[in-house]
């Protein structure tokens, strides 16, 4: 971690085993806190309404509860099982990711990383900024963070991951895979298919232009003829199917 501040955090569990696990994972982060461990929904209800953790942990079988109290930040759902159309439900609820069983360190680590990095991402913001966004009780609310990413449900084989819309440049697509590129000079690959991305992404941002590449919109910094230039650094050809929807959202 990057800070000496203290983050709160609270769990909700009636499971105890999982709560000793738990508790024993968020030892390892010096910054995390542990406010509160909540066996019930009543209890949980009094201590979110009281008080504002960044973090909670939360048993999927409490997760009505969560139309009773003042949401944090991030919740994480605690699972047990994979269940992809179960999980999407819950990410629509709000939830910031789901932790699954065996509960490992690494993959705890994957979760505590983007979740300090977009709360460090919030803390760099503008003084003036920041008190707008108090002040309309968001503070980097998860529906606003669902409007700037979306979340990506991985496999046996591969990762969960969100994706920050403001950090990709585009995705090229590279045998069967896609590999997605972004604006620090990164770069993942994904087993999943372009058609995959470009379904599920908003359709005013991202944008394809050709059978193998789709572009972040807001990137795009320069026009010849058929060809763009995205970021200054990388120039593709916009194939003829997809030229009058592409110029009709660059017009937009």
């Amino acid at each position: 971690m990057v800070s000496n501040k203290n983050y709160e955090v609270i769990i909700l569990s009636e499971n105890k085993t999982k709560v000793t696990l738990l508790k024993d994972l968020l030892s390892r982060y010096y910054s995390m806190n542990i406010a509160f461990v909540c066996s019930c929904a009543a209890e949980a209800i009094e201590c979110l309404n009281h008080h504002r953790p960044m973090i909670l942990f939360l048993d999927l079988s409490f997760a009505e509860m969560l139309h009773d109290v003042r949401k944090p930040p991030f919740i994480i759902g605690l699972c047990d099982t994979m269940n992809t159309k179960r999980v999407k439900h819950y990410l629509k609820m709000g939830f910031f990711e789901v932790f699954f069983t065996p509960y490992t360190e690494r993959e705890l680590n994957s979760i505590m990383g983007k979740v300090m990095n977009i709360y460090g991402a919030y803390n760099r913001l503008d003084y003036r900024i920041k008190q707008r966004v108090e002040e309309e009780s968001l503070k980097y609310s998860v529906n606003e963070m669902n409007a700037k990413s979306m979340f990506f449900m991985g496999s046996r084989s591969e990762e969960s991951f969100r994706l920050v819309f403001d950090h990709v440049l585009f995705m090229k697509k590279e045998g069967n895979n896609v590999c997605i590129h972004y604006e620090d000079g990164s770069k993942q690959i994904s087993k999943s298919n372009l058609k995959y991305f470009h379904t599920r992404l908003p359709q005013h941002k991202f944008q394809k232009i050709n059978n193998s590449v789709l572009v972040n919109m807001d990137k795009v910094t320069g026009i010849d003829k058929n060809r763009i230039v995205i970021a200054d650094n990388a120039d593709f050809e916009v194939t003829r199917s997809f030229r009058k929807t592409f110029k009709e959202l660059l017009c937009q």
